[in-house]
């Protein structure tokens, strides 16, 4: 075995020992393979602990623990950059079952993680109204509108983002539980990521232009659920705050 491939086959028995070479097989003790295999999967569990704070603070730090431990065992990191590790976590805390009775956990840990993208996204210089100026009126319902790279949306089945903010705010969480469930719109200003609470019919809106679809199509997907959405409303709140990185109606961007 070449000096590559040693070390291609100690990575595979430190992130997956279910099917990786045995320690004897690479030249190594058990025991100094298994410290291998434990200070990775503590770096796993600190990184998830470092992108999700908030999910943190509500199990407690235990609890959260014992959750990033089981994540971890089931999913290893595919790159060599730690802050894209967790995209996942949301969807294994929604399916696992010590979680069932905090609903909630999962929608926290999707807004955690869109945040912690967020941060993280590459700068792209974003459009201002006078984009759309370069299109005729005849163009517009053709238009389709991308988003910049740290932009995002979460739809959520509780209030996950009041949850967020009052722990961020160190605010008491009393009958936060009992209000209306939350969408909300993540992305970057003048470096600092922000949130904002959208109603569905913005949200479904929101979703069909960043998904693809052009102005023609996403707006009645807005006005199924709300006969009464402001199209002109949502139209410049693509632009205040800044969301968009291209406009096109299929002849090229502009950018």
């Amino acid at each position: 075995m070449n000096w590559h491939d040693w070390q291609h086959a100690l990575l595979e028995a430190i992130a997956d020992p279910a099917q990786a070479p045995a320690a004897a097989a690479l030249g190594l003790a058990p025991a100094g393979l298994a410290v291998y295999r434990n200070n990775y999967r503590i770096g796993l569990i600190d990184t998830l602990a470092h992108s999700h704070p908030v999910c943190r603070e509500l199990v407690g730090g235990d609890f959260f623990t014992a959750l990033a431990r089981e994540y971890a065992k089931r999913h290893r990191s595919d790159s060599g950059n730690l802050h894209r590790y967790g995209a996942g976590f949301a969807d294994f805390v929604a399916g696992f079952e010590p979680c069932r009775e905090l609903p909630y956990l999962a929608d926290v840990a999707r807004l955690e993680w869109a945040i912690h993208r967020s941060y993280y996204a590459a700068d792209a210089e974003a459009l201002d109204t006078s984009a759309l100026a370069a299109f005729a009126p005849g163009q517009w319902e053709a238009l389709r509108f991308w988003p910049l790279p740290d932009v995002a949306l979460c739809r959520a089945g509780s209030p996950a983002l009041s949850i967020w903010r009052a722990h961020r705010e160190h605010a008491p969480l009393d009958g936060l539980l009992a209000l209306p469930a939350e969408n909300a719109l993540v992305y970057r200003e003048l470096g600092e990521v922000k949130t904002l609470a959208l109603d569905d019919a913005r949200h479904a809106f929101y979703a069909a232009l960043f998904g693809g679809a052009t102005l023609a199509e996403a707006a009645p997907r807005a006005q199924a659920i709300d006969a009464g959405f402001d199209l002109q409303a949502a139209l410049l709140g693509l632009f205040q705050p800044p969301l968009l990185a291209a406009i096109d109606a299929g002849q090229g961007d502009i950018q």
